[in-house]
């Protein structure tokens, strides 16, 4: 579609990327740019080749033009939007921005940088980064309005993993102090003398690193490899238990490399948890794991004997862990997370599809993994 920009070609002067063209079209002494309407065609090829959308209007609101980038981001067709209001894009939530808009436009305002959301053809929302300018006639009077509207899809999800990460940091810092202080209360318990403490406090730290590194992804990008699910338990159980503080009950079940890091970080939280105010604390009598298999679903319960609140002394509060929790069950283990409290302590139902878990798609008449549902025993831990 050939746009007209006879009328607004001061706008796509200031546009970065018609800069950036004129500068390679001036080392290029094959191109003659003498003539006004030379000109016009190169901006034209800038605007026609854009990522961006770049669309007029009228100080009616209905749209001018429409360039290939605004198909490409709201997915409308040029012969779909030209002649359409301007509000086509606007979610119910937006539409006072309009008015807005041409009261500064009327004003000679130019709107730069404003963060907004529009409404795709398929109803689907997108984040925009948005720049406003006026258009002038001949005369110099405002007719109308030029938008440069940048897709800010992935700047949004990237400032959003950012928060997360450091969300996770904080929270991962300042468990560590915690646990840490839990484990000096554990060892102390089952040793007489200060080299026994020390040798018991090495073990456990060490071992602690090593469930650690479970529940972070590798950054190199290289791929574990499958573990039993009684090895990942018990390794991640090792440095906060002792004797008979964890009992445990399931059936021999493989689990894939992708759901190895998933699954070590809910449990890495709640043996964590445990440590600092549960069933593994001072005041606590000891965990319970039971697994089992139903229609291709793989249900662990977690229960912890102990007669203490939740950390936050609310059991209807959800906070950080528990949120990491649950958004990790749901995208990467195919299920629900969901905590219990009551007088005798808390239950942990983690319910998984166990396609997700195990790397296998179930098989009709068939079991998905192992070949029986025998009971498997781990040293060191009660495997009831």
């Amino acid at each position: 579609m050939h746009i007209d920009i006879s009328n607004h070609t001061e706008e796509i002067f200031c546009y970065r990327e018609f800069l950036d063209a004129v500068r390679v079209l001036k080392q290029d002494e094959c191109v003659e740019m003498d003539s006004e309407a030379s000109l016009q065609q190169h901006l034209a090829a800038v605007v026609e080749g854009s990522d961006d959308a770049i669309i007029t209007k009228g100080l009616d609101g209905i749209i001018r033009s429409w360039n290939p980038g605004a198909e490409h981001i709201f997915g409308y067709s040029a012969e779909e939007a030209v002649g359409q209001p301007i509000t086509l894009l606007f979610p119910t939530d937006r539409i006072d921005e309009e008015a807005d808009f041409i009261s500064r436009l009327r004003r000679g305002e130019r709107i730069s940088h404003f963060e907004t959301v529009r409404k795709r053809k398929d109803g689907t929302l997108v984040p925009i980064s948005l720049t406003v300018s006026p258009v002038r006639d001949s005369g110099g009077n405002i007719v109308g309005a030029s938008k440069i509207a940048r897709d800010i899809t992935l700047q949004r999800q990237a400032i959003e993993q950012q928060q997360l990460l450091l969300s996770e940091m904080r929270h991962r810092v300042g468990n560590s102090f915690a646990v840490a202080g839990g484990l000096l209360s554990i060892a102390a318990r089952h040793v007489e003398s200060v080299p026994e403490f020390v040798a018991a406090m090495r073990q456990r730290l060490i071992s602690l690193a090593s469930v650690h590194a479970q529940a972070v992804n590798d950054p190199s990008g290289a791929t574990p490899e499958g573990t039993a699910l009684a090895d990942l338990v018990s390794s991640i159980l090792e440095p906060f238990t002792s004797d008979d503080s964890a009992r445990v009950d399931m059936p021999e079940i493989h689990i894939s490399p992708a759901a190895i890091t998933p699954l070590s970080l809910v449990l890495f939280e709640l043996a964590t948890n445990a440590v600092k105010y549960g069933g593994l604390s001072e005041a606590g009598d000891g965990i319970s794991i039971q697994v089992k298999r139903h229609e291709g679903r793989l249900i662990i319960r977690w229960q912890e004997s102990c007669a203490t609140a939740p950390g936050s002394g609310d059991a209807d509060h959800v906070g950080f862990g528990t949120r990491m929790c649950q958004s990790t069950v749901g995208s990467s283990l195919g299920g629900t997370f969901s905590r219990d409290f009551d007088p005798e302590g808390m239950t942990a139902t983690l319910d998984l599809d166990l396609a997700a878990v195990t790397g296998v798609a179930a098989c009709e008449g068939h079991q998905v993994v192992g070949k029986d549902d025998r009971r498997i025993e781990t040293p060191g831990i009660n495997m009831e």
